[in-house]
């Protein structure tokens, strides 16, 4: 025969309360509960999304800085090249001027001067030729193709300009002289308003009363 079974002993109650309270709580409480895991579902949501966010910058930084790191690396290591070029250059140019220091450029040669006459002989023909520098400007080639005919045009052009000149001086008097005769018309006075008196109204009322009357003694008589 097996071993006898032991019962767990509880506590006896001795008094069981209702309470009405707790009740109609646990009663009308549903959607406040329901509202309430919603809300604590929505604050761990955010806590997670807001962890992931910060998970996600720190990758970012440190990606940045990796790249940042190596740029400098790069950047290093094209100095170090540019450096042992520019060596190496240096050491060419002073092998070089070395070598070429006594063949320095001197300049350019002046030209021989332009400016000579000669006579040319060919039986029954005889020419002279003078051959004279001459400025490269336009100003320079403008008178050298010119010639005396520029003094020419020059007084021509001054003739010109002063006539213009005297033109413009005698219109402008003339209009002076017109504007003016205008301005020297005697202005007509303008009629000064007046107002009537008591006495002068009275006068003119009686004069209109008389015209009527007279007027009216006329119509009847026809």
């Amino acid at each position: 025969m097996g071993p006898a079974l032991k019962f767990r002993k509880t506590p006896k109650v001795e008094e069981v309360n209702f309470d009405p309270a707790a009740r109609e709580e646990f009663l009308t409480g549903f959607r406040k509960r329901k509202q309430q895991r919603i809300k604590h579902a929505q604050e761990i949501a955010a806590k997670r999304a807001k962890e992931e966010k910060r998970i996600d910058r720190q990758k970012i930084r440190e990606e940045r800085a990796a790249e940042f790191q190596r740029a400098i690396e790069e950047h290093k290591r094209q100095l170090k090249l540019l450096k042992a070029e520019d060596t190496s250059d240096n050491d060419d140019n002073n092998s070089g001027s070395d070598e070429e220091s006594d063949d320095e450029w001197q300049g350019f040669e002046e030209p021989p001067a332009v400016d000579y006459e000669a006579e040319y002989i060919d039986e029954d023909k005889y020419t002279t030729v003078t051959v004279e520098e001459i400025d490269s400007s336009r100003e320079g080639l403008r008178k050298s193709i010119l010639g005396e005919d520029s003094d020419e045009e020059n007084k021509a052009k001054a003739e010109a300009a002063a006539k213009r000149r005297a033109e413009e001086e005698a219109e402008a008097a003339r209009l002076l002289k017109k504007r003016k005769a205008t301005t020297d018309k005697p202005k007509k006075k303008k009629k000064q308003f007046r107002y009537e008196s008591k006495q002068d109204r009275k006068l003119a009322a009686a004069k209109q009363r008389l015209s009527k009357a007279k007027k009216a003694k006329a119509r009847r008589e026809k």
